[in-house]
């Protein structure tokens, strides 16, 4: 539930694109954002439930769609502004540090890692995630309308269902197989 819920930004950066940047959001966006939330829906399938217990994992899967669209849109007003892929990611990654260095001094937790396997894992979330991840969405975002940037948000689902299936055996149902096309489509 959660990871459908925060892949949810795309609907708020296609109202917001709009609405705040000032993009023309075309009807071919709005009908790939519609299939891709069909799709979505189809990924989760029988997975998708809704219990007391966990309501609190759904509200901050939905939180994270929402902060998730502010920076989606944040990056791009930036890169509109003419700054490079480069000095936005410098800048936004010194304000994610600094904000992240308050909440490990708050929580009172560790600021290195534990172990070699920790230290690996977090050189590998830089690279991949953050200078791989992020760094080609602010070139993207330099280049494409938000909208239509923001359906390759989905594609999280399809991967998710991928590696499920090939790492974990996770069988992919027929249901989900069509929602993965659509996503894709």
């Amino acid at each position: 539930n959660a990871t459908l819920l925060a892949t949810l930004a795309p609907v708020w950066i296609v109202i917001a694109s709009g609405a705040v940047l000032g993009e023309h959001v075309g009807r071919r966006t709005v009908a790939g954002l519609v299939l891709c939330l069909l799709g979505g829906i189809a990924l989760v399938g029988g997975s998708w439930h809704m219990a007391a217990g966990g309501v609190p994992g759904d509200l901050w899967g939905l939180i994270t769609s929402f902060f998730f669209a502010a920076y989606f849109l944040t990056i791009k007003a930036a890169r509109r502004d003419g700054r490079s892929a480069g000095l936005v990611m410098a800048r936004s990654t010194l304000v994610t540090t600094a904000a992240l260095f308050v909440v490990v001094l708050v929580a009172g937790e560790s600021f290195r890692p534990e172990s070699l396997d920790g230290l690996w894992a977090l050189a590998a979330l830089a690279l991949v995630s953050q200078v791989g991840g992020q760094g080609l969405l602010a070139v993207a975002l330099g280049m494409l309308p938000a909208a239509f940037s923001s359906l390759v948000i989905f594609l999280e689902a399809v991967a998710a269902a991928f590696l499920g299936w090939a790492v974990l055996g996770e069988p992919v149902t027929l249901p989900q197989m069509i929602g993965g096309a659509a996503i894709l489509a």
